[in-house]
């Protein structure tokens, strides 16, 4: 049997038949943890996409689909010599939607709880600082003023 085109350089093919089921089985399921770890990447964005507003929820939608595309492109690069097939792109869409569907409901109310004890510890911090800027103030008003 002849090796394809660029047979020499990729992982897949091997001298002795033309190509190593193995090495596809792992390059499909590498394919599913990138599209499992791109699920986990949307609901970290998600909280802060309800609860930041219109023109940020629209960048972190940017910024979701530039990292998203950045992986694809990542994994077609690491795959048969640049060339994916559509079986990884479906396996990565097929590990989005299993994360979106059976463990989001799990892991996004704990996103959450994790967001919002963040966002009332900076509210506090901010508290704290504008009392010590006030306080500040007061003490500068009264070295001026001459009577300390």
């Amino acid at each position: 049997m002849k090796n394809p085109p660029g047979a020499a350089c990729c992982p897949v093919f091997s001298p002795e038949m033309g190509v190593r089921p193995s090495a596809q089985a792992l390059e499909l399921l590498g394919a599913l943890l990138l599209g499992l770890g791109l699920g986990l990447g949307y609901d970290l964005l998600r909280p802060l996409r309800h609860r930041l507003g219109k023109r940020s929820e629209n960048l972190l939608d940017l910024l979701f689909a530039l990292l998203a595309g950045t992986a694809a492109f990542l994994l077609a690069m690491s795959r048969q010599a640049g060339r994916t097939g559509l079986w990884d792109l479906s396996a990565a869409l097929l590990g989005f939607l299993l994360y979106l569907h059976a463990l989001s409901p799990a892991v996004l109310p704990l996103l959450e709880q994790g967001y919002q004890v963040m966002f009332n510890t900076i509210r506090l911090f901010k508290k704290i600082e504008k009392i010590c800027g006030n306080l500040q103030k007061k003490s500068f008003q009264t070295r001026k003023n001459g009577l300390l």
